[in-house]
């Protein structure tokens, strides 16, 4: 057990130092303009890769015993550890024709993109434990989630072509629309596969939309501010995934769907406000002349 618990950290605790270290590296590998184009790359290389590693271990296993499999992990790890480095060693050589200005405390932390992106997160615990639970108590199967998994998938990969002109929109208005996928979400064959298609691209194009937001702030500490931001978000994955089963417990099948309208609520209000504000701005203005 203990030798499990080890695994499991140091396995979460390598994922967090690429992203990390990715996040971090980006902005002075490439033009800030370039930035959100790199960004819809690596999520499109990510989730091929996810799937692909997925079919590789799968089939490995047919013919490898587990404990080779593992080494040949290990070294594959160490080879992208190298690579890594590499990059690194080119993102210092390159930071010092980067202009780097210095955070302004008021900006310091996006607060709204923030929220945006811990709503984003709790949706995705929220189906990781909702969908499976709705396969096997509504549906009464298991062969359905592949499907829906597979759906999920394909929209995150496809996010940065078939959301190609949204790569504009704000994030309020794409967590606005992963509200209304949210109130479809059915238990269904047909309503699960379209709606997880439909978030998986949402999803896609909200991470890639966040991270440009976030790695575009001029800071010259940007790996404090690329951990707070991955501690708040990966610290909601985890409250997200151990609160998704109470409201399972208590909403049914209604979980989904009342998230979804909690989300879409909250939207609609931030919109309201945000139109009075520049009612109020334009007044000033009108005013003032």
């Amino acid at each position: 057990m203990l030798s499990l618990v080890i695994v499991a950290v140091l396995n979460k605790s390598i994922g967090v130092f690429y992203k990390l270290s990715n996040k971090t590296i980006l902005p002075d590998l490439f033009a800030p303009v370039n930035i959100q184009i790199v960004n819809g790359y690596q999520t499109q290389i990510r989730q091929l890769a996810i799937v692909s590693a997925t079919m590789l271990v799968t089939m490995a296993l047919l013919w490898v015993t587990p404990a080779t499999l593992i080494l040949i992990m290990g070294i594959a790890f160490l080879v992208s550890a190298g690579l890594d480095w590499q990059f690194r060693t080119r993102s210092n050589l390159s930071s010092d024709s980067v202009a780097t200005v210095k955070l302004d405390r008021h900006r310091s932390w996006p607060t709204w993109s923030l929220l945006y992106a811990v709503l984003g997160y709790l949706v995705d615990a929220t189906i990781a434990v909702a969908v499976p639970w709705l396969v096997v108590s509504k549906l009464h199967s298991h062969w359905p989630l592949s499907w829906f998994l597979t759906a999920n998938a394909t929209g995150i990969l496809l996010a940065p072509l078939l959301l190609k002109r949204w790569s504009k929109q704000s994030l309020l208005t794409l967590t606005a629309f992963t509200g209304g996928c949210l109130l479809l979400m059915w238990p269904t064959f047909a309503s699960l596969m379209i709606t997880m298609f439909l978030i998986g691209a949402l999803r896609g194009q909200i991470n890639i939309s966040f991270f440009t937001t976030i790695q575009q702030i001029p800071t010259n500490n940007r790996n404090i501010l690329m951990t707070g931001v991955l501690t708040v978000i990966d610290t909601t994955t985890v409250i997200g995934s151990l609160l998704a089963p109470r409201l399972i417990l208590m909403l049914g099948s209604w979980t989904l769907p009342l998230l979804g309208g909690g989300i879409l609520l909250f939207c609609l209000t931030r919109l309201i406000i945000l139109l009075n504000n520049q009612k109020q701005s334009s007044s000033d203005i009108d005013e003032n002349c």
